[in-house]
């Protein structure tokens, strides 16, 4: 009869802290969740194609031909007086413009991670609120002024 008592004490107390112990896994899972995260709709809007020339030695050597693609909160961007675009272009053009790159015919060495984040942080700078979540690069080129030349005369 002994036995069975300490059974069943044996029986509840492991019952009871399995209980205890799922209760302590579930809140501490809640607690990692936190607060549930909203969806923002988010627009996809490309920009015109921009040519930056590139300078060297005091002349134009060629055009580095660049196309971008930003995402932007749909609701914000109705209530913006300036679109986005505009600062954007402006601020690719800058960076492009200015940039340390001697030789752009080898544009796989270009930091293009590097250009789409400061191209980020600057136009929401501009903006003055976090508007644009990303800038993804549609495509990039450099063209030689040389070869502008030979397909003029081709045609």
């Amino acid at each position: 009869m002994v036995r069975i008592l300490v059974v069943g004490m044996l029986a509840t107390l492991s019952a009871l802290g399995a209980l205890y112990g799922v209760l302590v896994w579930q809140a501490g899972a809640r607690a990692e969740i936190g607060k549930p995260k909203v969806l923002v709709p988010l627009e996809q809007i490309k920009t015109d194609i921009i040519s930056v020339p590139m300078i060297s030695e005091g002349e134009v050597k060629g055009y580095v031909l660049a196309r971008f693609v930003y995402l932007v909160e749909s609701d914000r961007l109705k209530r913006l007086s300036v679109p986005p675009d505009a600062l954007l272009v402006d601020e690719a053009f800058k960076l492009i413009y200015a940039s340390p790159v001697e030789d752009f015919r080898r544009i796989e060495k270009y930091d293009l991670a590097g250009l789409t984040r400061r191209l980020k942080e600057n136009v929401n700078r501009r903006l003055g609120a976090p508007l644009v979540h990303d800038v993804l690069v549609d495509s990039i080129n450099y063209v030689a002024k040389n070869e502008i030349r030979h397909r003029g005369l081709k045609q």
